[in-house]
């Protein structure tokens, strides 16, 4: 029995689909590397907009024609687009609406529900094979189940799952549900098996990732002494985390990265930690979606402009040479001339090295589509996301050039066959979370440290060579 998984999204998903992948193989299933030769399809799915939805759908329906030629092939859907995990077989009233409304899907379970896979697979198909080489009572919390990384060089350990903020716009706390996060004796257990393995770069995950411990849920489970947290005597939970692992540099550590920070949980600790931790890399992704006041208390994100330009000059006090990167939505509900002036503004004072620019669309089931007008044209919004993307543009390669004339530490992802057939053309992150281009000769650069010396920049990314 094979199968093949689809995923799409954040790196979230792609940390989710290692640990599907590690139970599937317990299973007794293989791994394919396309879907004709699978008997089990999974689609890891995206909610967060609606055109991410759409290619989920879009791709699934375009198999309805191969399901009936193969009718034992095994559809599944798993990921935040399924509220119910369920078959075409559980009673109707606890199908998920996906079960309902897509004829040749067979399964939906929650991500959460993982451990649960192998009863919902013999449930919507009996006669399976291979299902008895793992003990269900042993994988009660899918966060226990160890990850097929994809990299042995590059970790990503997911540290919570779900989110508390309910953002107007957003639909995760919906998906994914509350805010719940891993013990950190499980997470440091699974920092420590990926260096001992060889790994040099971690980067911890979570919808808001510096939240991590304070939500209601943790703290009914009493996961930290909340006193002394809330008294300050010691520093948030997950400023905790990052100095435990920290201290696997000892051990191999190189790089140490989170995403995505919420700014309302940015405390001076974690602005600190950049100045004072041997791995923690200089670069922070921190949403700000809007540069006014008034259209973030619409999209209910509780800080101000001046809050979140205080957050950025403390990052740069605490570590100068830091690449700071956003994300910004424009045209959302109610977004006069001058708040979308306002957001103009703060990118220029903020000198972001990148931002990804949002054009508002309304996610059915969110605050804002039961309770705000999405009444921008789709002309302004386009208007001002090419106005924004060209600021972006120009900014972005002022920082890029700053870096031209020096070496830089490049941990190489990906490689492909250049035109000279001699050389290879790698492509990897440095430090500041910059994309670097060079050429080899070499063949088995993957997952290394390179020395780059770079000598342009353009199109987004550095170009350079082996110094």
């Amino acid at each position: 029995m094979q199968y093949h998984i689809n995923t799409y999204g954040c790196q979230m998903n792609y940390s989710d689909t290692e640990r599907i992948e590690t139970y599937l193989n317990q299973l007794g299933f293989t791994k394919s590397t396309n879907e004709e030769d699978a008997n089990l399809i999974i689609f890891n799915s995206c909610s967060v907009k609606k055109k991410a939805e759409d290619k989920v759908l879009g791709k699934m329906k375009n198999l309805k024609k191969i399901k009936k030629q193969r009718p034992g092939l095994i559809l599944a859907l798993t990921g935040c687009m399924v509220r119910k995990s369920s078959t075409k077989k559980s009673e109707r009233e606890t199908q998920d609406k996906y079960i309902k409304k897509i004829e040749q899907l067979d399964i939906a379970f929650r991500i959460e529900d993982l451990p649960k896979l192998k009863s919902l697979i013999k449930q919507a198909a009996p006669k399976t094979k291979s299902l008895e080489k793992i003990q269900d009572e042993l994988l009660e919390d899918y966060f226990h189940i160890k990850p097929s990384h994809a990299s042995k060089a590059q970790v990503f350990i997911p540290i919570s799952t779900g989110c508390d903020k309910f953002c107007t716009y957003c639909i995760v706390p919906r998906s994914r549900g509350r805010e719940t996060s891993r013990h950190p004796d499980d997470i440091l257990q699974e920092a420590k098996e990926a260096v001992e393995a060889g790994c040099l770069e971690i980067t911890l995950l979570g919808q808001t990732v510096d939240s991590y411990g304070l939500s209601q849920i943790d703290r009914q489970r009493k996961l930290f002494d909340y006193t002394r947290i809330d008294s300050e005597q010691d520093p948030p939970p997950f400023v905790q985390l990052l100095q435990r692992i920290d201290e696997l540099h000892k051990k191999g550590l190189k790089r140490l990265r989170f995403t995505s920070p919420h700014p309302k949980d940015v405390s001076p600790h974690l602005i600190k930690s950049y100045a004072e931790l041997e791995t923690l890399m200089p670069h922070i992704h921190l949403p700000v979606q809007s540069g006014d006041n008034n259209c973030l208390q619409r999209m209910n994100r509780p800080y101000t402009r001046e809050r979140y330009m205080e957050i950025v000059h403390g990052l740069r006090k605490a570590r100068p040479d830091i690449a700071i990167t956003t994300d910004m939505i424009v045209g959302f509900c109610d977004e006069s001339k001058e708040e979308y002036a306002n957001t103009v503004d703060l990118y220029k004072e903020a000198d972001f090295d990148f931002c990804y620019i949002s054009r508002y669309s309304t996610r059915k089931g969110t605050f804002a589509d039961k309770n705000l007008d999405d009444n921008i044209t789709n002309e302004e919004k386009a208007k001002r996301w090419h106005q924004l993307n060209d600021l972006m543009r120009e900014i972005t390669q002022k920082k890029l050039e700053q870096y031209v004339g020096k070496t830089l530490e490049v941990l190489v992802e990906e490689f492909e066959p250049a035109a000279d057939p001699t050389n290879s053309i790698y492509r990897g992150k440095c430090k500041h979370l910059k994309t670097v281009q060079f050429e080899s000769s070499e063949t088995n650069l993957k997952g290394t440290l390179q020395k780059i010396r770079i000598d342009r920049a353009e199109s987004w990314m550095l170009f350079g060579e082996i110094a």
